[in-house]
């Protein structure tokens, strides 16, 4: 027998409304909300489960990926598009079901889903940004081919002190015609 380990299945698709106790359920833990902006509510009840459904369900500009782990929402995937002169840019932000941490979901659900971001608009950069201390997101992100371009100092107010945020960029296609914009 080999050391070769299996990697568990997911599934990255649409928010679906029978999500919603699953999401509420994933979502209303602090140590994810610590690592997110304060827009995301705590506690995070159904309620706001079916709110957020619906409203990715209608965006235009904002594409969240459902990632499912054993039959089940544990975890999303958010790109928010730039507009004016960073139209081709997007804002990638994420988080996962503690049940499924230090496993090797994020890192692979995220490359799956940059993948298939970048395939069907005509994005050319993706950049995260990442608050101090959290090691496993910045490493998510290393592994899934981000670089880290900067660090913001004391630039986000999160649970009553001022923190660094890092910021991290992922480039895709850049070829650019001589006239109009990308691709």
């Amino acid at each position: 027998m080999s050391g070769d380990t299996v990697a568990e299945a997911f599934t990255l698709r649409a928010w679906r409304e029978s999500d919603c106790s699953a999401l509420a359920k994933h979502l209303n833990n602090k140590k994810i909300w610590d690592n997110c902006r304060d827009g995301l509510p705590y506690p995070y009840t159904e309620e706001d489960a079916l709110r957020f459904i619906r409203s990715a369900s209608e965006q235009k500009d904002t594409r969240n990926y459902c990632i499912e782990i054993r039959q089940e929402a544990a975890g999303n995937i958010g790109f928010i598009r730039g507009t004016d002169v960073e139209r081709y840019n997007a804002e990638v932000g994420y988080w996962l079901a503690e049940p499924y941490w230090n496993r090797g979901f994020m890192s692979r659900a995220l490359k799956q889903a940059v993948e298939d971001y970048l395939r069907q608009t005509d994005v050319v950069r993706i950049e995260a940004r990442v608050y101090a201390g959290n090691l496993g997101s910045m490493r998510v992100l290393e592994t899934v081919g981000f670089r880290e371009c900067g660090i913001f100092r004391k630039a986000c107010f999160k649970n009553g002190r001022l923190i660094d945020c890092h910021c991290y960029e992922l480039l895709g296609a850049t070829d650019q015609p001589a006239c109009g914009g990308p691709r």
